[in-house]
């Protein structure tokens, strides 16, 4: 049986649990089983982080449309579904490709990997942007700004999709893991560097040369979520429930935190999320590990398609809303019966763009 771990053994963020794998100095190796191949609650939470991004944008857009703060008050708090995405990606990348770091004949699955989860259903989103771009009053856009946002690459520049900023910082951190799989050493100095300048930045010190992907806290969230994994390899918790209910709890703290404030989130609260969606996550795959979890068909449906439901909101929200104005029920209808429709047609449509476009293409790819 596999050392149990305490909840509070050791924190992700101290880094004891993540240097094995970095370093090559294995610890102990548990003799339960292969990881399954499916984190049925990680999943889940992971639908549940991109409709709460989506319940924090329609929220958003009704208040500004013709005022509706009850709504952006209560959803507004959607927005840390962004941090917990990070999180979990650097729990999923370590999970997955843990025993590939070092390997450099692994490189080449990962990448595939990579790419065709991420960037062909992105660009599918992307064209369309540029298209509707080019057919109202934004005009096509410059060659330099597309190959930019094309490839994700780091810059000071939005890109043209907007949601498309919290990919940026996805592809710096595949590019650094690639680099971890290729050269541990390599990988680690640069995963080192990376770190050193986010806490540099946080402290306060200037690095306008460099571009924000490289410097934002969001950086940390990545660091986290792989020592959440290291520590889930570690051994599970006697009490994943427990584990969850605190992180849940943790959470809410942070929410309350920002919205003391603008409703935006700061630091503290932004490192809150960051060490409260650890435990959250933590304490799920360890269910899922032990075979205790039990997840709704609709949270693993929303779960597999929360990458199209995140790309595709805008564009669900956007021909809805036309047809609500059109249709002069705008100002008819109760705020509330708008929100459901807007986040429901969203939700829905990525949903069906996933079944639809991204699975297919997906199977397509990787033949």
């Amino acid at each position: 049986m596999s050392r149990a771990v305490e909840p509070c053994a050791a924190s992700p963020l101290s880094g004891q649990h993540l240097l094995p794998v970095l370093t090559g100095v294995n610890a102990p190796t548990p003799t339960t089983a292969a990881a399954p191949k499916r984190l049925s609650g990680i999943e889940a939470l992971r639908g549940l982080a991109a409709v709460a991004v989506v319940a924090y944008h329609v929220s958003r857009h009704l208040n500004k449309a013709f005022g509706a703060p009850a709504l952006a008050a209560l959803f507004g708090p959607g927005q840390a579904g962004v941090d917990m995405f990070f999180v979990l990606s650097g729990f999923i990348i370590l999970h997955v490709h843990r025993k590939d770091v070092g390997r450099p004949g692994r490189l080449t699955n990962y990448l595939s990997r990579r790419f065709t989860r991420v960037l062909p259903l992105y660009w599918v989103a992307l064209a369309l942007t540029v298209c509707m771009s080019a057919a109202g009053s934004g005009g096509v856009p410059g060659a330099g700004r597309l190959v930019f946002s094309a490839f994700l690459l780091p810059s000071h520049q939005e890109p043209l999709l907007g949601v498309a900023w919290t990919l940026q910082f996805e592809m710096l951190f595949y590019a650094a893991f690639a680099l971890l799989i290729l050269n541990r050493l390599a990988g680690l100095l640069v995963l080192s560097a990376w770190f050193a300048c986010i806490v540099c930045s946080a402290c306060g010190a200037a690095w306008d040369v460099l571009p924000p992907q490289v410097t934002a806290i969001y950086g940390l969230e990545f660091f986290v979520g792989m020592a959440t994994a290291q520590l889930l390899h570690a051994g599970q918790t006697k009490y994943p429930g427990s584990v969850v209910g605190v992180g849940v709890a943790a959470f809410a703290v942070a929410l309350l935190i920002a919205a003391r404030g603008t409703g935006e989130s700061g630091l503290a609260a932004r490192l809150l999320y960051t060490v409260s969606g650890s435990a959250v996550i933590f304490g799920l795959a360890s269910m899922d590990q032990a075979g205790t979890s039990v997840v709704p068909r609709w949270a693993l449906t929303a779960g597999s398609a929360s990458y199209a439901i995140y790309l595709f909101q805008f564009v669900f929200i956007g021909m809805v809303w036309q047809l609500v104005r059109q249709s002069g029920l705008e100002h008819r209808v109760p705020s509330v019966a708008l929100f459901l429709v807007l986040t429901g047609s969203a939700v829905t449509g990525g949903v069906l763009t996933s079944w639809w476009v991204e699975k297919p293409m997906l199977k397509l790819w990787r033949r």
